[in-house]
């Protein structure tokens, strides 16, 4: 028999302050995290929502601008967001050139966005509903696989809150976005050739550290999120909530993609706004109206703006609207003019500071001389025509994260089984006409891997497989149509569709137990426990890099050699960030000598000289430019030793 509750305040207050007491009495003895825990964990939801106010902003702007059409509730709040964290990367280009970077005037900014489109933002984020729909028809191997992804995202999630160690994040990608912090400004940054790289995404982050997070990764993660949800909802559209799943399993079956969630690199903005062109192409075939075509074109030029390498996704939009059962010229023409004029402010503020729109490729310019730009275009060609013939093939067998194998090309990157395995089982005979989406993702994916390999055999550097990240969901989307395709078919008494379901599965678990055991050997969790200090983690995963850039001098600036990473430094010391420095000067000044005093006439009062990645690169002569190891040694003996760190790394007194 239930009772009716009496009012007995005085009660009721005693038992809650008696709970209150109780229970904060003995967690201050019996404490289940320490003092060190609790102040990251405030800082991280500082961090966390600093970075999400950008996105809400992005999904909202996103939601004002971009038509709804008939996309799936996962797919718009993509789509919407991948075109408004664009558009607002450009915005924070043009507010911070001209008025600044101070945290007054990016909440300024920020709040006033808000309230301007705060009902727009109500309606972006009711598409999250979209997840719990899609739970319910995704199925057993839908839910596992689901899962799993979260748990690599959690990963992620950790150790994107940690100090940054990823190579091209130290060299510029937080490099940048801090300088322009420390600055007050978004300007030219002389000392960074890759400064002349299109800065969306470093906008963003640069946005982020105004409002106050310290760690500008959170962005990179934020659209992998969403790049995964828009290929996931499009694609469960479409064919099944199953081959959704095996499209973002895809993806993630590949350890590097699964390091870039933490890593800061715009490897993952890449992604999202490839998929974004795919999607609006696929819109145009649906419908042929103007504006997808016009919106395709938007969003290309912001893929752009995020990457260089992006851009082939002009050339390949245009193939889309010829190979079309009626093609469209004035279509590719609409395309290709909204893909320009959101290019374009790249190419101007390129121009305006170094002469060079494509500045520090092509043509001198800036600090980009032609004697650098022949070494760093000059790497020879690696590739050879069994990779340009076999290139799926070899770039996932023979490529590994930040190297290479053997005397193999340097693809440099870990792509996982899948979108091999399953994306050439996507022509299998089908009795159904060919969709439309089939049709876009071959396009991209047949003409990208023609680009890729004629790239690959110009140069060493475009045979990295992290270039052309634009074409990967035009790779899982095929891979989700060949494991569909396989679905129904039989061996006996053997269903293939059951052995694909398996390998799919075991696949992402592998790559979910890898990512997860990564996380004690960085000491990310001894980190987050406290048993770890800021200092204590970079030396573990760093090395002796993160003792030497502590005892850098603090009263002058330090020149680099052989030490391209920065950020622990900036904006007192000047990174040898293309391996190029000595190479250059003593082509430029004729000798050793007298590239050293061009330094002290520079003005610069250290030089750091890091010997033992000198050796590396002297002893790699396949991959990297010949030089005289002992000229180096002999012009340096002639200064003054400040610190020797074991020998690997030098730091001499420049100045007299």
């Amino acid at each position: 028999m239930t009772q009716t509750a009496r009012p007995r305040p005085l009660l009721a207050a005693s038992i809650l302050v008696w709970f209150a007491v109780a229970l904060a009495y003995y967690y201050a003895f019996h404490r289940p995290f320490t003092p060190q825990f609790a102040i990251q964990a405030v800082l991280a939801g500082r961090d966390v929502l600093c970075t999400a106010l950008l996105f809400a902003l992005g999904g909202a702007l996103g939601t004002r601008l971009l038509p709804a059409g008939s996309l799936p509730a996962l797919a718009r709040l993509a789509l919407r967001a991948a075109v408004g964290l664009g558009l607002l990367g450009l915005l924070y280009l043009l507010v911070g050139s001209t008025l600044g970077t101070s945290a007054g005037l990016a909440w300024l900014l920020a709040l006033g966005l808000l309230l301007l489109l705060r009902g727009e933002l109500r309606q972006w984020a009711r598409d999250f509903s979209g997840l719990a729909e899609l739970w319910q028809h995704s199925g057993r191997l839908g839910r596992a696989l689901a899962i799993l992804s979260g748990v690599i995202f959690a990963f992620g999630m950790l150790s994107v809150l940690t100090p940054p160690l990823a190579f091209d994040t130290l060299v510029y990608h937080l490099s940048l976005p801090k300088i322009y912090l420390a600055q007050g400004r978004v300007g030219y940054v002389p000392e960074i050739t890759h400064w002349g790289f299109p800065q969306g995404v470093h906008m963003l982050v640069t946005w982020a550290g105004a409002l106050g997070s310290a760690h500008g990764a959170l962005v990179s993660w934020g659209m992998g999120a969403l790049a995964v949800l828009g290929v996931l909802g499009h694609v469960t559209q479409r064919i099944s909530a199953r081959a959704g799943w095996v499209a973002v399993t895809a993806l993630l079956s590949g350890s590097s993609l699964v390091n870039a969630l933490s890593s800061g690199y715009v490897d993952w903005p890449g992604v999202l706004m490839g998929w974004g062109v795919l999607l609006l192409l696929e819109q145009w075939l649906l419908t042929r109206q103007p504006r997808w075509a016009m919106w395709a074109g938007v969003l290309c030029g912001l893929a752009f703006g995020a990457k260089y390498t992006s851009g082939l996704l002009a050339p390949l939009g245009v193939l889309v609207f010829l190979l079309a059962s009626k093609p469209d010229i004035r279509a590719a023409l609409r395309y290709l003019a909204a893909a320009f004029v959101l290019a374009l402010p790249w190419l101007l503020r390129n121009f305006i500071y170094t002469g060079n729109p494509f500045y520090p490729l092509l043509l001198p310019g800036g600090e980009m001389d032609a004697i650098r730009l022949s070494f760093y275009q000059g790497l020879p060609a690696q590739a050879n025509w069994l990779d340009a013939v076999f290139l799926p093939f070899r770039a996932t067998w023979l490529g590994i994260e930040g190297g290479h194998i053997g005397t193999a090309p340097g693809y440099e990157t870990s792509l996982g089984p899948l979108l091999l395995l399953f994306a050439m089982l996507a022509w299998v005979p089908s009795a159904t006409a060919t969709p439309p989406l089939r049709r876009v993702a071959g396009v991209l994916s047949v003409g990208g891997l023609l680009i890729w390999a004629a790239g690959g055999l110009l140069t060493g550097h475009l045979i990295r497989s992290h270039l052309y990240y634009s074409l990967f969901p035009a790779f899982a989307i095929l891979a989700a149509f060949g494991f569909a395709a396989v679905q129904n078919l039989r061996l006996g008494t053997v269903r293939v569709g059951r052995v694909a379901a398996a390998v799919v599965a075991l696949s992402l678990a592998l790559s979910a137990l890898q990512a997860g055991l990564a996380l004690p050997e960085r000491g990310v969790p001894q980190l987050w426990s406290g048993e770890l200090d800021v200092q204590a983690y970079s030396e573990r995963n760093l090395g002796l890099y993160a003792l030497v850039m502590r005892e850098l001098p603090a009263d002058g600036r330090t020149l680099m050699l052989w030490e391209a990473r920065g950020h622990a430094c900036a904006p007192r010391c000047d990174p040898d960030e293309v391996i190029d420095r000595w190479q250059h000067d003593l082509a430029r000044y004729g000798s050793p000598q007298a590239a050293v005093q061009s330094w002290q006439a520079a003005g610069y009062d250290y030089v750091l000289y890091s010997r033992l990645a000198a050796q590396f690169v002297h002893a790699d002569p396949q991959h990297f430019h010949v030089f005289d190891l002992q000229s180096v040694e002999d012009a340096l003996a002639q200064l003054s030793v400040l610190q020797d760190f074991n020998g690997d790394y030098v730091l001499y007194a420049l100045q007299p």
